[in-house]
């Protein structure tokens, strides 16, 4: 246990508030921004790409991180990963790996992500693993969970309680060392189509008082085919509107995995 004047918890820790790197300038300007150490949610519904987007943060950001993917096994990372690093097609790039090609010059520059595959990864094996990146000198400056429901909070609860307790621990893992810590849920079945913008109320097990940040994706037709629409629910440190009603676009191939900013940023726009 510790008490603190505020100067000297601020003294303490000194990279807290602070940035990642900017990865989508789009969101930068819609004061959605991921810092240090900060608790931040992403949900969607299936197949809408917020794995997707997580994955392009890691990548794009610079950051060291680990990545708990309970979701998806090594062979779907590594395809997506590579997709996002060189531009190709997910399925070029799976053909590739079958006729044996391992990408291992492309992948160099994300060795800083560590990677952990358990389908049910435990809050203790969370704790483990992060405690052990710190043994390499420093805690790592991201810690990604894919997803909530995947996750073992150790005891028999309901499912509220049980993601309730997995996102405090998340919190707390984020203030202790100092991460971002980036966690992937999913929504109620209302917004299970995948097109509407879903509120803050759209969380499943309604969590949503836990995180600093709520962000939920949705698709989007564009001129350009379909976009990754993003809502900004929930904001300590900036604009949001617990309705959906603040929302950015961001430019999406998954096909290549790709989630960018359009050339000219646009505006944020009030529904």
């Amino acid at each position: 246990m510790g008490l603190y004047h505020l100067g000297s918890a601020l003294r303490s820790n000194r990279s807290s508030g602070k940035p990642l790197k900017s990865v989508w300038k789009t969101l930068d300007q819609a004061t959605a921004i991921f810092r240090r150490p900060q608790l931040v949610l992403i949900a969607s519904a299936p197949g809408v790409g917020k794995s997707a987007l997580a994955l392009n943060l890691a990548i794009k950001s610079g950051a060291s991180c680990i990545y708990f993917s309970a979701d998806s096994g090594p062979g779907t990372q590594l395809v997506r990963t590579v997709s996002i690093l060189t531009g190709r097609e997910t399925g070029e790039v799976q053909r590739a790996m079958e006729r044996g090609y391992t990408f291992d010059t492309e992948l160099e520059p994300v060795s800083r992500i560590w990677w952990e595959f358990d389908a049910g990864p435990s809050l203790e094996l969370i704790e483990k693993s992060v405690t052990a990146h710190g043994y390499l000198g420093a805690y790592p400056d991201m810690c990604i969970i894919d997803n909530l429901m995947n996750v073992d909070p150790g005891e028999e609860s309901n499912e509220h309680k049980a993601s309730k307790d997995t996102l405090l621990f998340a919190l707390e893992l984020a203030r202790k060392r100092s991460m971002c810590v980036v966690v992937l849920a999913h929504l109620v079945g209302e917004y299970e189509d995948g097109t509407t913008p879903p509120p803050l109320s759209g969380l499943m097990n309604k969590v949503g008082k836990i995180p600093e940040m709520v962000l939920t994706a949705y698709r989007e037709e564009s001129a350009f085919g379909e976009d990754m629409g993003i809502a900004i629910v929930k904001n300590r440190d900036g604009i949001a509107n617990a309705a959906a009603n603040y929302t950015v676009s961001l430019k999406m191939d998954l096909n290549r995995m790709a989630i960018e900013d359009y050339p000219k940023i646009p505006t944020l726009r009030a529904a």
